[in-house]
Order: structure tokens, then C-alpha cells, then sequence
């Protein structure tokens, strides 16, 4: 082939920011348009909240998938059916309908971003394999915080559901370019016969990380909006611009530290940022306190990720990698969906988005020392090989 990694590399992150910021828009103009509709607000509920358990689901067969036929075959695959989902959406009405188009869409996601996730890998080596994965998210951060926005805006100046048929179009330039990326990267099982690895139980301390530090994202999409305006600030929703742009500008340096450092290095400062912002989040009764929580957990985020990855990694190699990241993307969009009950839970109990954050501060300095322990038990095993 003509270019190297680097240059397959930018192709990967073209596409990505092609595709994600084509499936974010509905985030911010679906439930305008089946308001619109008439829609009732519990149904449209369902139907946006739909997505979440789509990609809970699909987690873990998304990992087998992609070990089995390949990161380029899955991540073709996952980019059309994308695409295909947004083109349905224009001609979609009615909250049923759209519930199951905005399922399909994040089950397209999550099986992008665990191939992508995979191939990216494979690209960045040993020595930059954290970093490297981990900056792609940083797409994720980018788009999610436009491209809901751009939808509302769309909306606002009478481009209704037209507006998906140019997403549709965006998210398959997304897909093209995935057939500039050479296949030398890409890893699948030739000819083999037994089953693949769906979740390693040295993974357990991964996702356990992912699933405690995600709490709080689940109990903000519920409550932190409503919360912040009954407590008289101007914009709540500025705790999630706070922590997307602090976390976008922070998760390169993060990576390099996991890379340089070690994960578990990285994991205890990551923890106690963690609270810190759950805790400020908790009791933030101004606009400056909500924008201080924000970039609390906006650090934290920023660095959940690699350390997360820098785990998985240990006890991953190539042919398990697209398994490892769909352990990483169950435990993502379990520790969301926990952090909606949680939410509710809490709600119902009377204490409502205090205490739930409150928790979610104290989840992952409980399981920190788990993670820390699993390091003298991969030692322990080194040592048993070697011997």
C-alpha cells in the first residue's frame, strides 16, 4: 500500500467524525419531531431512552463479532447499517417506529466503535496502543456535543425530517472512506473452530472501573437539567459542556500517562477527581459550582477511558481485542443504564439527584482497591508462566 499507519489512521478518524456526527442529530431533534406528532411525553421517553438497552445488548456479540469476521468486514458493515437507520427515520412517524430506528442506530454505534476501537489497535503498536485508541474518542466527545445541538437548530429554521436524509448522506461518506483503510491491520479467525471469547474474567476489573465511574452519566442525563433549573440556575446542561470540552482537551494526555504509567497508576487520581466532581455536582446550587463539577468530571472522564483500555489491554492480544472492546462498551452503556435507575431509585426515595450523586461518588473509590489488588494477581501469573 502507498500510505502507512498514520495515514490509515487519519482515514479512521474521518470516517468516525463523518459517522458519529451524522447519528447524533437525532439525539437533539427526534424528540421534536414526534412532540410535533403529538406524540405523549412518556412515549417519546421510551423511544429516545430505546437506544440504550439496543446498546447494551449488542455489546458483547459485537466483540465476538468482530473477532470472528474481521475489524473492517464489522465496521463496514456497522457504518451502513447506520446509515440505512438514519435514512429510515425520514420517512419514519410515530414514536414505535422511531424507538426501533433510534435502537438500531446505537446498536450500529456501539459495533462501530468496537471495531473501530479494535483496528486502532493495531495501528497505534504497543507502546501508544492506549493513547491512540483512546484519542478516537475523543470524536465522540466532539460530535456528541454538536451535532444534537445542530439537529435542534435544523429544526428550529423548518428543516424537519429532511434533515436525516443529509445525515444519511454524511454518515455514508463515513462508510466510504472505511474502504481506504488497507486490510494488512485488520485481524479475524481463519478457519477456527472453537467459539470466541465473549467476556474474560480478567476483564472484570475493567469493567468494573467503567461500570462505577459511568454512574454519574446516567444519573446526569436523568436529573441533572431538571435539578439544576428548580434550583434557579440560568443552564443546567452546562455541567455536560464543561466536562465534554474538558474531557476532550485532556483525553490525549491521559492516554499518554496510561501509557507511560501504567493503568493503575492513573486509576486511584482518577477515582478521587471522580467524587470530588459527583460530590460538587451534588450540592451545586450556582452556575459557577455546576461549570467547577462539570470539569471535575470532565477530567476524570477524560482519563476513565485510557485506564479502562490500559487494563483491558493486559490480558487482550489481537485475535481478543474486538471481544475486549465489547466488554469495554457493555460495561459503558451498563453503567449508563444503572445510572438512569439509580436515578429513579433515588427519586422515588424522595432524595433524588443528592443522593444519587452522592453514590455515584463513592462507587469508584469502592472499587479502586479491586482494581489496584488484580495488579498482584497478573504479577503472580507472570511469574507462574516464566517459571
Amino acid at each position: 500500500m502507498w500510505y502507512d499507519a498514520p495515514m490509515a489512521y487519519a482515514v479512521l478518524v474521518a470516517s468516525a467524525l463523518f459517522f458519529e456526527l451524522a447519528l447524533n442529530v437525532p439525539i437533539g431533534s427526534m424528540p421534536l419531531a414526534l412532540s410535533a406528532e403529538g406524540a405523549p411525553r412518556v412515549a417519546v421517553a421510551l423511544a429516545m431512552g430505546a437506544g440504550i438497552f439496543s446498546g447494551l445488548a449488542v455489546s458483547i456479540p459485537a466483540g465476538a463479532l468482530t473477532d470472528r469476521i474481521g475489524r473492517l468486514a464489522t465496521i463496514r458493515l456497522a457504518a451502513w447499517t447506520g446509515a440505512a437507520s438514519l435514512a429510515g427515520m425520514v420517512f419514519a412517524h410515530g414514536p414505535l417506529a422511531c424507538g426501533l430506528l433510534l435502537a438500531l442506530r446505537s446498536a450500529a454505534i456501539v459495533v462501530y466503535m468496537t471495531a473501530e476501537f479494535a483496528y486502532a489497535a493495531e495501528l497505534a503498536g504497543k507502546d501508544r496502543a492506549v493513547s491512540g485508541v483512546a484519542t478516537l474518542g475523543m470524536i465522540g466527545n466532539l460530535t456528541f456535543a454538536s451535532a444534537p445541538a445542530l439537529g435542534v437548530l435544523l429544526w428550529q429554521h423548518g428543516i424537519g425530517r429532511e434533515q436525516y436524509g443529509f445525515s444519511a448522506a454524511l454518515a455514508a461518506c463515513g462508510a466510504l472512506c472505511l474502504l481506504a483503510l488497507p486490510a494488512r491491520y485488520d485481524v479475524r479467525h481463519r478457519g477456527a473452530k472453537r467459539a470466541p471469547i465473549l467476556m474474560h474474567p480478567r476483564w472484570l476489573p475493567a469493567t468494573a472501573f467503567i461500570l462505577a465511574t459511568t454512574l454519574q452519566g446516567g444519573v446526569n442525563g436523568a436529573l441533572a437539567v431538571l435539578t439544576f433549573t428548580e434550583r434557579g440556575i440560568v443552564n443546567g446542561a452546562a455541567i455536560f459542556t464543561a466536562s465534554a470540552l474538558t474531557a476532550f482537551a485532556l483525553r490525549y494526555p491521559a492516554g499518554r500517562l496510561v501509557d507511560r504509567f501504567g493503568a493503575r497508576a492513573i486509576a486511584l487520581p482518577t477515582a478521587v477527581i471522580q467524587a470530588v466532581g459527583a460530590l460538587l455536582a451534588a450540592n451545586a446550587h450556582s452556575l459557577l459550582a455546576v461549570i467547577v463539577a462539570g470539569m471535575c468530571l470532565g477530567t476524570a472522564w477524560g482519563a476513565v477511558v485510557p485506564v479502562a483500555l490500559g487494563l483491558l489491554f493486559e490480558h487482550s492480544s489481537s485475535r481478543t481485542r474486538g471481544a475486549a472492546m465489547g466488554a469495554y462498551n457493555f460495561a459503558f452503556n451498563g453503567g449508563a443504564a444503572c445510572g438512569a435507575l439509580l436515578a429513579t431509585v433515588c427519586t422515588l426515595a424522595g432524595e433524588g439527584y443528592t443522593l444519587a450523586m452522592t453514590l455515584c461518588a463513592l462507587a469508584p473509590l469502592a472499587v479502586v482497591p479491586y482494581v489496584l489488588r488484580s495488579a498482584a494477581g497478573a504479577r503472580l501469573r507472570r511469574a507462574a508462566a516464566a517459571s
